[in-house]
């Protein structure tokens, strides 16, 4: 968490600042009155009397004004207290009064740094060139972190001269209504979006959920009171469908460690009491910022535990076929650094991978990246650049389904004592729109088609070239409402099934449109007398009556039901459009429908129990006006007897 990250970094300055109190020797000046001065500033910062502290230190350079150590201490005292511009001014006096003070090194690496921060990336680099030769040879880590900041200032010079077309634009204050707000996730649908937020007058994190609706955002409101507590929950991420969340906690809950990942489940309207994710997940140390596949069976997160290869690195679990979560693994040096590695998203393809990264070349501080799987490798991180990057950290980038949309959270430096952010939106330029596989979705509701309730189904996504399940889900069983993600690209079957209820398939050919209803309803006939359904996923060759191998998937389907209903009979009917002879038409269908017939009894149906019709172009689907119209019409039918 960004608030987090401020902290940390501000305990270390204050820490360092008390470390160096009594370090000085060989000062720049012989001034006895300087000194004495100098000496009574350095007792009073080991006693915390701030102000006390810089009286002394400017009455120290006004005996000399050319005492390098006192500007130091002024500049770090600045610094302390978030005046970057006074920071940099005594800093630069400090340095420039004699570069050869012992504390010239610590000066120069100070005024890189801020210049880094402003973004003065020429300047940065200079200070840090002059830097790089004063470092001991055995001062090898040093002397790495010096030329990583000198690449990422030459990167940045770059990348500033070479911006990308974007405009952050805020979301409206019914979202952007706390002190701070960041770590947006929405569904695929992108109608319900779940962010953390806090106000810094009880600094209590919560995740809060708004709603779109009627072409707006509606107001948020906290997600629900079994997730927030009076303890810090927030870094949520939720499945496409919006039914599953994994969020973090610290404190107050039955924890591993400081933080763990906690799972819930959205159930109609209401979500479960959360439980945490276990030991497979969770460590002893500090566990966080998830993000969920799709489908909600990979599962990345950060962590700072045993076996990291930096500070804080990405890691990730997967579920197994009982739906239990695998022991984490770290997801490798490709994508792991030796500094902090942050904020993992995984795109609704699954391929596609954003993180926040300080170990990659970058703008300086924390910087947005991404990587796409190849196997079980991952390619080499690409920095997303100007202005997405800027000088300032970026975390937490969510980018929609189709590619074309990215969230996230822009920090406003107000020069208080705390940061503040406002959620954004932009356009995706389109050089990296066309670097991420885009998606669809579809979503409905599954009903019964006599009485129209609402129905809990399995829902099963096969890719059909090869023939392969990307996807297993259930529709909400109260509302009956589901939702899938799927690349748009190649040919799919959506199958659903429910006991008591012939399945329905259906077939999308991304092959050669990329259009696609995202609202699909869906019926289910019950299992009665002359109940009928198309069997979507039936394939020929034109004009021929030889299954094509993609058609098993769903006549294995039509088995496993007639062999769990073994008094069911059936009549297996094929269909033509208008074009051709009748005669040719009616014999086609026929030897269609005994094709699929012989099929079933290949796979152990009772012949007895099956019979095959041809109709040829009698009994259209929908009138035979258009090629789209023909190919509905082209169809296998079964009518329960």
């Amino acid at each position: 968490m960004n608030t987090f990250r401020f902290w940390t970094l501000l305990g270390c300055f204050l820490c360092f600042i008390m470390s160096e109190v009594f370090a000085q020797q060989n000062l720049s000046t012989t001034n006895k009155k300087a000194i004495n001065a100098y000496q009574d500033g350095l007792q009073a910062l080991q006693e915390r009397k701030i102000d006390e502290a810089f009286q002394q230190f400017e009455e120290a350079i006004e005996r000399d004004n050319l005492f390098a150590e006192a500007y130091y201490q002024l500049g770090r005292l600045y610094e302390q207290n978030r005046q970057f511009g006074n920071a940099i001014l005594n800093y630069e006096k400090s340095y420039n009064s004699n570069p050869e003070a012992s504390v010239a090194n610590n000066t120069l690496q100070f005024l890189g740094n801020l210049y880094m921060r402003k973004g003065e990336y020429q300047k940065a680099k200079a200070y840090l060139e002059l830097l790089l030769p004063k470092i001991p040879p055995a001062n090898n880590l040093t002397i790495q972190r010096i030329k990583r900041s000198i690449a990422n200032a030459e990167f940045a010079l770059k990348a500033v001269n070479q911006p990308l077309d974007i405009k952050p634009i805020a979301l409206p204050n019914t979202i952007n209504a706390f002190d701070t707000q960041y770590f947006p996730t929405l569904t695929a649908d992108r109608e319900t979006l779940i962010f953390t937020a806090q106000n810094y007058s009880n600094r209590d994190e919560n995740l809060y959920v708004s709603k779109w609706i009627d072409q707006q955002w509606q107001q948020a409101h906290s997600l629900s009171e079994l997730i927030n507590t009076s303890q810090n929950e927030g870094t949520a991420s939720i499945a496409a469908d919006g039914r599953t969340l994994v969020f973090t906690a610290c404190g107050g809950r039955n924890s591993l460690g400081s933080c763990d990942l906690f799972v819930s489940y959205r159930e109609g309207n209401d979500w479960t009491k959360p439980a945490n994710m276990g030991q497979a997940v969770n460590s002893g140390e500090w566990d966080s910022q998830p993000s969920l596949s799709a489908d909600g069976r990979t599962l990345y997160f950060v962590s700072d535990r045993r076996g990291s290869i930096g500070k804080r690195d990405i890691w990730v679990s997967k579920q197994d076929s009982t739906g239990q979560w695998q022991k984490a693994q770290n997801v490798g040096n490709t994508i792991n650094t030796s500094e902090d590695d942050l904020s993992p998203f995984i795109h609704a393809n699954g391929q596609t991978l954003f993180f926040s990264s300080e170990g990659h070349a970058g703008m300086g501080g924390l910087d947005l990246f991404m990587s796409q799987k190849q196997g079980v490798s991952w390619t080499a991180p690409q920095n997303l650049g100007y202005p997405i990057n800027t000088q300032d950290d970026q975390v937490a980038l969510f980018i929609t389904a189709d590619g074309q949309k990215g969230y996230y959270s822009l920090e406003q430096d107000t020069g208080e004592r705390y940061k503040k952010s406002k959620l954004v939106e932009i356009t995706l330029p389109s050089s990296l729109q066309a670097k991420i596989q885009a998606t669809t979705y579809l979503k409905g509701i599954v009903t019964d088609a006599k009485t129209q309730q609402k129905l809990s189904a399995e829902l099963e996504l096969v890719a059909l070239n090869p023939s392969q399940t990307v996807g297993k889900f259930i529709s909400d069983t109260q509302t009956g409402q589901y939702i899938s993600v799927l690349n748009t690209s190649g040919e799919y079957a959506l199958f659903v099934n429910k006991q008591g209820y012939f399945f329905k398939s259906l077939h999308f050919d991304f092959s050669q449109t990329h259009a696609l209803d995202k609202v699909l309803n869906i019926s289910l006939e019950p299992i009665q007398k002359d109940a009928k359904e198309i069997l979507n996923n039936i394939f020929f060759a034109t004009n021929q009556w030889d299954l094509q191998p993609q058609s098993a998937t769903e006549l294995d389907k039509l088995v496993v039901l007639l062999k769990s209903n073994p008094m069911l009979s059936v009549e297996i009917s094929g269909h033509t459009d208008d074009v051709g002879k009748d005669a040719d038409n009616l014999i086609l269908s026929q030897k269609r429908a005994k094709e699929v017939m012989n099929y079933l009894i290949n796979k152990g149906i009772p012949s007895n129990k099956i019979k095959a019709e041809g109709y040829g172009e009698t009994k259209p689907f929908v009138p035979n006006t258009s090629d789209e119209n023909r190919k509905l019409n082209r169809r296998i039918e079964v009518k329960f007897l």
